[in-house]
């Protein structure tokens, strides 16, 4: 049966050899036993069954993933990946508002309220940098890479949501206030400055100085929810498409392209294709909304076409 070879080469290259050989060869091997012996009538039933077995398991042993350790000299050379991408672009996208700052202590104190905003647009984009760093330089087995990456996945989207829903709203509010000359009340919180929490749940708390004529209040909420949403997703949403990007084979420097090539074409991609993607939504009165998600559907895209592209070398790897 193909899909039992294909099943049994993808938790291969998951899971360390115990479980394979604990775990997953003696359920496969039942499940094509009994498709053997099931009349052609049963037998897709038999591998339906089949299926749903063999993903249960996945799951049940899923856990086992992100117990698998990596040396400490790859994580340290991840860590070191990111940090050297994210801290200077999260700088260079500061640089606008400390120019506009007055030379005054408090002043300068005030534009560590910055940091978070300029932090989340920059650190996705080190992901690319990230799965290099993971793929390349010492031998460490496929099964521990794919750990170290879905791992790293996992905390970056955590990481994201957590900034965007709660530490940017509370540094934007906190600008807004310090920015207001003395004696004037403190401005109401906007959608950008509540939290994806209050957002949900008591959306009544956004200012009506929000609202546009395109659908009021209601749709710049959507739209904000929305743009939080891609942007979580985005770090994982790298990671996948550099990671099928590598799989590919190697021609010359162009294929697949260097982190430090690609990392800002992704960049001006990504920003040019949100721009587009809602300007083309507000042209065509659907909800703007949809239109943050353009970037998103246009790299799921690439990165389906790369994995297409680099099929064949995943077959031979995989015989």
């Amino acid at each position: 049966m193909a899909i039992t070879n294909r099943a049994l080469a993808f938790v291969s290259r998951w899971f360390d050899e115990a479980t394979v050989r604990r775990t997953f060869e003696p359920l496969i091997a039942d499940w094509q036993r009994e498709w053997q012996d099931a009349s052609p009538s049963r037998r897709a039933r038999v591998s339906l069954r089949g299926l749903a077995a063999f993903i249960c398991a996945v799951i049940v042993s899923s856990p086992q993933i992100a117990r698998t350790s990596a040396p400490s000299s790859l994580t340290n050379r991840v860590a070191t990946r990111i940090a050297w991408f994210t801290l200077p672009t999260t700088a260079l996208l500061m640089m606008p508002f400390v120019l506009r700052i007055e030379p005054r202590w408090l002043e300068g104190v005030r534009i560590l309220l910055i940091i978070p905003q300029a932090l989340i647009l920059a650190f996705p984009f080190a992901m690319i940098a990230a799965v290099d760093a993971i793929r390349g330089h010492e031998p460490v087995p496929p099964r521990i890479q794919r750990a170290i990456v879905v791992k790293l996945g996992i905390i970056a989207v955590l990481l994201m949501v957590c900034f965007h829903g709660w530490v940017v709203p509370a540094a934007n509010q906190a600008w807004r206030v310090k920015t207001m000359p003395a004696g004037i009340n403190a401005p109401a919180r906007g959608v950008r400055e509540l939290t994806t929490l209050e957002l949900i749940n008591d959306p009544s708390r956004a200012h009506a100085g929000d609202t546009t004529n395109e659908g009021g209040r209601a749709a710049v909420i959507r739209r904000e929810l929305n743009n939080r949403a891609h942007l979580a997703i985005l770090p994982a949403m790298l990671l996948w498409l550099r990671w099928g990007m590598l799989d590919r084979p190697r021609r010359r420097w162009y294929s697949p392209l260097p982190s430090w090539l690609l990392t800002p074409i992704v960049i001006v991609a990504f920003f040019a294709l949100n721009f587009v993607g809602i300007n083309f939504a507000r042209s065509a009165a659907i909800s703007a909304a949809m239109g943050v998600w353009l970037p998103t559907l246009v790299f799921i895209a690439v990165g389906l076409i790369a994995r297409w592209w680099s099929r064949p070398q995943l077959i031979q790897q995989d015989c």
